[in-house]
Parts: structure tokens; C-alpha cells; sequence
């Protein structure tokens, strides 16, 4: 019946990928310029933070608004505000980074827009930012939304702290309006080994099979 149908597809193709908060972005981290100074928006424990420092020899400072993952970032990173990069005003030299980075941020923010329209401030005539976002339109959740469900879960695109939700139009309709021009976008899933043809089926159709975006622009 429909129930077993959707069983199997569950299994098959999964919402939720193997990312955990003590995880951090291959995909992104591969785009950013070694020695370049970098402003990580939602670095969460820092792994991120703490990689660009490590082997690429970054200058990172990062906000994060959770305090026991301040406590862990903070160790991994060279500056570290704890705050809700909503409300805050950030001590930072305005164009004194190369790239601000929004690694699966923009999705949890009452107004994503105000906080890209805000970065512009601190990015160098020549800097980008590098965004993760997710895709609403993954294949799983348009099957749940067939079959009259909308489950929220741990994390993936449904992730129960989201407040946003992207499709490719409306994400890139959102980078453009705050004044930005994409110069690359791509589908990207980082899933289990086990779930290896969504890697390629993510990029080659995008809408459809990537769990996230990754998109970078620079200012226009």
C-alpha cells in the first residue's frame, strides 16, 4: 500500500544526511583562499573555523550564538563573539575580510535578508561570501508533501530549528535582492558512503536530488 511505499522510500532516499553540529562543510571549506581572512556567521563548535586555520592557514573570526558551542569554537578559531548575529553589532573593521561564510545559517534567521545585507560591510571590495543552504525541493520531502506530510527532524532539510526554507529560485532570489552576483552555484549533498549516486545525481539535477546549495557570490 501507499504506507510501504513511502517506507521504502525513506529508506532509500533519506532526508537526513550524516552532518552533526560537530561536523563542517568539505564542500565549502574547499572554496575558501588559503591565508585569506575569513568571517565564519553560525561556526558552531568551529570545526570549520578551526580547519581554515589549521591547514589553510586562514585569520578566522566567527559568531556564534549557542554558549556551549562558543566555549568549543573559541579554542579553533582567533576571534570568537559570542551573540545572535541578528541583534549585534559586530566589532570588526568594515572590508576587513576576504570571505563571510554561511555554512547552513541563512535557513535558522528570522530575516536572512537584514544579515546578508549586513556582511556587505565587512566583506573587501574583491571578497565573496560562501553559502550552504538547503533545498526544500529534495526528492524526500516532495514525497512527504505528496502523500500529505510534513515530518520535521533532527537535521537535513526539514531540521526542526529551521525558519526558512529555500528552493534554488527563491535562494538565489534572495543572495541577488541583498545585492549580491552569484558567480557559481552547485548541488551538494554530503551523505553517507552508502548513498554515493546522490553525490552525482545532486549536481547533475540539482533542483531535485541535492540536499543543500552551495552558492558563492560576490558584491555587485
Amino acid at each position: 500500500g501507499i504506507s510501504g511505499f513511502w517506507k521504502g522510500m525513506r529508506e532509500r532516499i533519506p532526508i537526513q544526511t550524516n552532518i552533526r553540529y560537530d561536523d563542517f562543510n568539505q564542500r565549502i571549506f574547499s572554496m575558501v583562499k588559503p591565508e585569506s581572512r575569513v568571517l565564519d556567521i553560525g561556526a558552531a563548535t568551529g570545526r570549520l573555523a578551526g580547519n581554515l586555520k589549521a591547514r589553510k592557514k586562514c585569520y578566522v573570526a566567527a559568531v556564534e550564538i549557542d554558549n556551549d558551542m562558543s566555549r568549543q569554537a573559541k579554542a579553533r578559531c582567533d576571534e570568537l563573539v559570542c551573540g545572535d548575529i541578528e541583534s549585534i553589532e559586530l566589532p570588526f573593521a568594515k572590508k576587513s575580510f576576504d570571505t563571510v561564510i554561511f555554512a547552513d545559517v541563512l535557513e535558522h534567521l528570522r530575516d536572512p535578508a537584514k544579515v546578508l545585507r549586513k556582511s556587505r560591510e565587512y566583506l573587501k571590495d574583491d571578497g565573496n561570501v560562501l553559502i550552504s543552504i538547503p533545498n526544500i525541493g529534495f526528492i524526500s520531502v516532495r514525497l512527504q508533501l505528496l502523500l500529505g506530510k510534513f515530518d520535521y527532524s533532527e537535521y537535513g532539510p526539514l531540521d526542526k530549528t529551521h525558519l526558512r526554507f529555500f528552493t534554488l529560485k527563491t535562494a538565489k532570489e534572495l543572495i541577488e535582492d541583498c545585492g549580491y552576483r552569484i558567480v557559481h552555484l552547485e548541488g551538494y549533498n554530503q551523505v553517507k558512503a552508502r548513498y554515493f549516486l546522490l553525490r552525482a545525481l545532486g549536481k547533475i539535477f540539482k533542483t531535485l536530488f541535492a540536499t543543500d546549495f552551495i552558492i558563492k557570490a560576490v558584491i555587485k
